[in-house]
């Protein structure tokens, strides 16, 4: 779920987590696994890098008097688009979704589209086999805690400035200006940011149905410790519901790291919240780390987590069959309503940090181009009309009118007869991953201002003191992917709580150190250095 996406730690936790992931969209999910693309893959896109960028001129100018011509689909070869998303489950009316977008698509641009939506559990493994292959394919979910720097340094995904000005100057003119500009990786855009909300805040969602019953007051909660005297009635009462439940990707130092550390979304160094003299430093080792995997720690001891947490890939599945109290969440505008739609059951959401814009905020919903693509030109065309056709965003976003939903207004929308949450052929409500979402469709049970008050949330938000900063791997690619490798062995079961951090924090500490973390360090401080004083700071 980007909320229930997975957006897995935040920049803050990477702080903690150490790998190459962090924070991102402003909407959150939690299933997913997070890596960056193999050495097999940064072989062969070295190898074949600069043939698939002679591909893509190719076809671009193919296409060019199309496109000058506002896309005439008669001057277009017929194309198929395939693109990969991550996602709690692949759809079972996926193709018959596909087959609807294709249609409307062959009077635009002549294509064809495949859609497939891959578990978050084995995004990231099977995206590498992918790049590995060579598989030719034209649009993947690209965000900075996902490797995308990674994948920009080996030649994955191309750089789109060109053909964004040269295909897609409408979508360039709906799309929130901060966010293009923030997205950039050394002044390319590598991604087409979502339009939506830009910055992140963290909390926890709970069952409002068990707010109600106990007549919780969550005005009244102000941290996580706040939470655990509910926990305590919630085991002490509710046998099946689990006090706080997690998987292996998200975890109570999403909401932790974020009153504790700077949004900086590095690849290992972090920023204590307050700090002055801009000086990085392994956030593993400091005690605000130690406080927060102590707390998790605790509360598994006490039977508030899953015992599966650790190992659980998807928590999409335990939220729809009420087998959670609580959960964390990246939170937005309205997020609690999305969540209700999305697994049938009403949930709640709770504040529990300050939203802040940095740079992965900026970073955490994009869609790229492989550089596998036949044709790069008309996978620029079909993201032009994704940020602009209303009618495509919302077929694509939420499925078929009258097979999957039926209108209850203009702009509002509601399940289809006989059709629920639970039974619908598709249900993927991952909005933010595609296009723009203020011409997204309101679910019924959402704020009929839910777009005004993103824009507000943005507003109000304050900006990282490193907005704009993007470190680059290239110097230290073998140390990052060392890191990410550790961060698999000891992530999972310290961010949950499984492992006693007396026993395993120092020895991912020491693994680390022995990976060359101190390294990447010194590398993020000097680029970082170098940034500050081109900006005159």
């Amino acid at each position: 779920m980007k909320s229930l996406k997975r957006k897995s730690l935040t920049a803050l936790a990477t702080a903690f987590a150490v790998s190459t992931l962090l924070a991102g969209c402003g909407n959150n999910d939690n299933s997913g696994a997070n890596g960056n693309a193999n050495s097999s893959g940064a072989n062969a896109a070295t190898k074949e890098t600069n043939e698939a960028k002679d591909n893509a001129a190719n076809n671009s100018s193919t296409n060019e008097a199309a496109a000058s011509n506002g896309s005439d689909a008669s001057k277009l070869e017929p194309y198929t688009i395939k693109w990969f998303v991550p996602g709690a489950a692949a759809q079972k009316d996926q193709e018959m979704v596909n087959e609807e977008v294709s249609n409307y698509l062959k009077d635009k641009i002549n294509a064809s589209f495949d859609l497939e939506v891959i578990d978050w559990g084995s995004w990231d493994d099977k995206m590498n086999l992918k790049f590995a292959s060579s598989e030719p394919f034209d649009l993947l979910y690209t965000a900075n805690w996902n490797g995308f720097t990674t994948k920009i340094s080996q030649g994955n995904i191309i750089d789109m400035t060109d053909l964004i000005d040269q295909y897609a100057q409408e979508a360039k003119g709906v799309i929130e200006p901060a966010l293009l500009e923030g997205s950039k990786v050394n002044g390319k855009n590598f991604g087409m940011p979502t339009n939506k909300e830009m910055a992140t805040q963290w909390g926890i969602m709970l069952r409002k149905d068990l707010v109600d019953k106990y007549k919780i007051d969550i005005t009244t909660i102000k941290t996580l410790e706040d939470l655990e005297p509910y926990y305590d009635m919630i085991e002490e009462n509710e046998p099946g519901v689990t006090p706080f439940y997690l998987n292996k990707d998200i975890s109570l130092l999403n909401v932790w790291n974020s009153n504790h550390f700077d949004h900086y979304d590095g690849a290992a160094g972090t920023l204590p919240l307050g700090q002055s003299d801009f000086k990085l430093i392994n956030g593993l080792e400091t005690p605000e780390a130690k406080a927060g995997y102590d707390l998790i720690h605790k509360w598994y001891q006490k039977g508030y987590v899953n015992k599966d947490a650790a190992t659980l890939q998807d928590l999409s599945g335990g939220l729809k069959a009420g087998k959670a109290f609580a959960y964390p969440e990246q939170l937005k505008p309205g997020k609690d309503a999305e969540v209700s739609t999305q697994t049938g059951v009403k949930w709640v959401q709770v504040e529990l940090t300050q939203p802040i814009i940095g740079t992965g905020d900026t970073q955490g919903a994009m869609t790229s181009i492989s550089r596998t693509s036949k044709d790069p030109a008309r996978a620029m065309m079909f993201l032009n009309l994704l940020y602009t056709d209303k009618y495509l965003v919302n077929l694509i976003a939420f499925g078929i009118e009258g097979k999957h939903f039926k209108k209850a207004g203009e702009n509002t929308i509601d399940f289809a007869d006989g059709i629920t949450a639970q039974t619908s052929g598709y249900n993927l409500n991952q909005p933010w991953l595609f296009g723009n979402q203020f011409n997204d469709y309101l679910w019924t049970n959402e704020d009929p201002q839910k777009w005004q008050k993103f824009k507000d949330f943005n507003k109000a938000a304050k900006n990282d003191a490193l907005l704009g900063f993007v470190f680059d791997p290239t110097n230290v690619k073998t140390e990052t992917a060392a890191i990410a490798n550790v961060g698999k062995e000891f992530n999972s079961g310290l961010n949950t709580g499984t492992l006693d951090p007396n026993v395993y924090l120092p020895k991912y500490i020491d693994k680390l150190k022995a990976t060359g973390i101190d390294k990447v360090i010194v590398e993020e401080q000097k680029q970082l250095d170098a940034w500050r004083a081109a900006k005159g700071q």
